[in-house]
């Protein structure tokens, strides 16, 4: 299995990714980036943690079993994709995907990062 940097690396080469991290839900820090974050990348890390923590709450409390997998978020540039992994300890970890939406599919990259995120835990 390939260590954590090599995973965001293979993340990072799915066509239109610009930059890939994995952040923790609970304090909105970012763990481990690869790609090209712009200088105020921790603040949108901390607000992407927020929106999750946000979501869930809207799900209802005691949900776990209907819990969040994935935000999608399309601006008129970019393409954001928030996926959720499941540590299994405190709020877990989320993997942040920042795409270039003129060269992205937002349903072919969800189903790619999907793919993919099952080996930055491993």
């Amino acid at each position: 299995m390939p260590g954590l940097k090599e995973s965001l690396g293979q993340i990072l080469a799915v066509e239109g990714v610009r930059t890939v991290a994995l952040i923790d839900i609970a304090t909105g820090m970012v763990v481990r980036s690869a790609g090209a974050a712009e200088a105020r990348f921790p603040e949108a890390a901390a607000g992407v943690a927020d929106e999750v923590r946000l979501a869930r709450t809207a799900l209802g409390p005691g949900q776990r079993d209907d819990d969040l997998e994935e935000i999608a978020l399309t601006g008129t540039r970019s393409l954001q994709l928030s996926k959720v992994l499941d540590t299994g300890l405190g709020d877990g970890l989320l993997l942040f995907v920042d795409l270039d939406r003129s060269r992205s599919n937002v349903a072919l990259a969800s189903l790619l990062v999907s793919n993919l995120a099952s080996t930055v835990l491993a």
